[in-house]
């Protein structure tokens, strides 16, 4: 067994304050200066947070300071880690002395070519077939799937096919059908790891040589989540459900301090330690969530892994998109029920709280940019932002405002870069004009709907949104206005516009010689600016759906045989996955506005 670097390495530094920004950029050469300028960015961003600004949104612009500052502040904890650097690939070699695998496939409902297209690029992993087996958990009870999987393991007896059937006091959701295997099951000849993949993602051969080394080199990380990518992504992915964001900017992070959190399919794990916790939590529909936060609350370390390793599915609709992220947010709100029977009594009770206070905020930061973008058109519509104050107060005021939105632009655009141009600048916004749909769901979820069973996976048939009628266009129409939340986009969206109108139109035609001033108290005002451009940008998002909806390419358009004779991922779809470090079309012209624009209110403010 022999363990080995793939990649070159990528040292990194770090900036301890901005107060020595200069020497260390002095002290930087040769080393990564993405990440460095980054830091050094972010220590000066948050450090003009706290200025004495005094305007009429300062609520509103604190909220949207609060989920940024989530950003920083990972940043910031990140380039002091002790492993400040991008993890690099390793390769497991050799055929003797391996650990012994267990890899779980779950499923419930899902098409059985989809889970078989799973099963079959597991089987044929590049490792020893005496050392690892493939276990198929079906909480569906599918006849059909037992007769299949009974005819591959004549070609593969490394694949079992297990259901729990429907049992009563039986939890019969994705966390119970992984504790079954994991306490039932493999009682009598437990594996030293598990891998657990989704039904409808295909793993690539090298899966468990590309990520065994990590674990087996670090002793105290006890769970290594893989990013997820996808084959069926349509065009341009207007929905962002590659989930960009999080994969190269959140989790990375937190990777960096041995905090990743579980992304649920292609995760990988040391058994026992899971045991130890008490398995999979059974609590909260957000399962991997909920096990990262119990494992690194009882002090170990989780990873992640970027490298391109499995490939799934996203949902092909609005309505399958909307109810995949109402599910995840029911989840986290469902993390308060870790303070009740029984979970309280397996888990230390500052765990618990810790645990319950993350939902909070996870549902406080929806809540709070639900109320913020419907409060725009109402702070633009009722005049002066910022009051009256001596003229050196106001032009100090306003330059001060000036520079803290100018390192907000400095700090979106060189994370982008840093990520190679994957995630976009203010890629945390995506999708947050879901939060009233979220914030429904949750309040049918607890007052007026049933508990939901089965596992509610991307693929499953128990799943509303894979019915296979077909709507007419006038059905969907008021369908996505309606029940998907599209018309409260468009009154959003148009009523931000028609405030903005509004708002320089009252300060063009007001008779008097303070036109500038008016202008830059109201809309040009940096901070309501700024949150004006992301209000646009992010209800337009559905607009555009709606206006244009994408192209979902065929599932098996994404897909090609191997030299094993299993499907997996065509190499059109794996080259896609590659980051090529391109700045996409747009990037540099999108510099050129913004520094032309604060440019130009910086002289604005020098004349007030």
């Amino acid at each position: 067994m022999d363990l080995q670097p793939l990649s070159r390495p990528s040292p990194s530094s770090v900036f301890l304050c901005c107060a020595t920004k200069l020497a260390s950029l002095a002290n930087s050469v040769g080393r990564d200066r993405s990440r460095q300028y980054v830091y050094t960015t972010v220590n000066c961003r948050v450090s003009t947070r706290r200025l004495p600004f005094r305007a009429n949104e300062d609520a509103q612009a604190n909220m949207f300071s609060v989920i940024w500052r989530h950003d920083q502040l990972l940043t910031m904890l990140g380039g002091s880690a002790s492993e400040s650097q991008p993890r690099k690939r390793l390769r497991l070699h050799g055929t003797d002395d391996l650990p012994q695998v267990d890899i779980l496939v779950p499923c419930c409902g899902e098409p059985v070519d989809v889970i078989l297209d799973t099963v079959r690029a597991a089987c044929t992993m590049d490792y020893p077939v005496s050392s690892f087996r493939v276990r198929v958990l079906d909480d569906g009870a599918s006849t059909e799937l037992e007769s299949a999987v009974a005819a591959l393991r004549t070609e593969w007896p490394h694949l079992f096919y297990h259901t729990r059937g429907r049992q009563s006091g039986k939890v019969f959701a994705k966390a119970g059908n992984m504790n079954y295997a994991l306490f039932t099951l493999q009682e009598k000849a437990p594996p030293e790891f598990c891998a657990i993949f989704d039904a409808d993602s295909i793993p690539m051969p090298h899966f468990l040589r590309a990520t065994l080394p990590h674990l087996l080199q670090t002793p105290e990380a006890v769970l290594l989540t893989t990013r997820q990518y996808f084959y069926n992504l349509p065009s341009g992915d207007p929905l962002s459900q590659s989930r960009l964001h999080f994969y190269t900017c959140e989790n990375a992070e937190l990777d960096r301090r041995g905090l990743a959190q579980d992304a649920g399919s292609g995760a990988l794990f040391r058994r026992q330690a899971i045991i130890d916790a008490g398995g999979y939590p059974t609590y909260s529909f957000s399962e991997d969530w909920q096990l990262s936060l119990v494992l690194k609350g009882l002090g170990h370390r989780t990873i992640q892994v970027q490298e391109p390793l499995q490939f799934g599915l996203v949902p092909t609709s609005l309505d399958g998109h909307i109810a995949q992220r109402n599910r995840w947010h029911i989840g986290h709100s469902q993390q308060l029920w870790v303070l009740m029977p029984p979970t309280n009594k397996t888990l230390p009770r500052s765990l618990q709280w810790s645990i319950a206070q993350n939902g909070v905020f996870i549902m406080a930061g929806g809540l709070g940019c639900l109320i913020s973008f419907a409060m725009v058109p109402l702070l633009l519509a009722s005049g002066q932002l910022v009051p009256d104050i001596s003229p050196l107060l106001a032009k100090a005021q306003f330059l001060l405002a000036v520079l803290h939105i100018a390192l907000t632009w400095a700090y979106g655009l060189l994370q982008s870069a840093h990520t190679g141009f994957e995630s976009f600048p203010f890629s945390r916004f995506e999708n947050i004009w879901l939060a009233g749909a979220h914030m429904h769901a949750v309040a049918r979820f607890h007052l007026l709907a049933s508990r939901p069973k089965g596992s509610f996976v991307t693929g499953s048939s128990a799943n509303s949104w894979n019915r296979s009628a077909t709507p007419t266009s006038f059905q969907k129409l008021y369908h996505n206005l309606w029940h998907n939340g599209i018309a409260y986009s468009i009154v959003v969206l148009l009523a931000t516009i028609a405030s903005i109108v509004y708002s320089i139109y009252t300060a063009i035609t007001t008779t008097d010689d303070r036109l500038l001033s008016r202008l830059l108290t109201t809309i040009a005002w940096p901070p309501m600016l700024h949150i004006c451009y992301l209000s646009i940008v992010s209800y337009w998002a559905p607009v555009s759906y709606l206006l244009n909806p994408p192209r979902y390419p065929e599932r098996k358009a994404g897909l090609a045989l191997s030299e094993t004779g299993v499907v997996l991922p065509s190499p059109e779809v794996q080259q896609a996955a590659m980051v090529l470090g391109k700045a996409p079309v747009g990037f540099y012209r999108q510099c050129v506005v913004v520094v032309l624009v604060l440019g130009g209110l910086l002289l604005g403010g020098l004349t007030l």
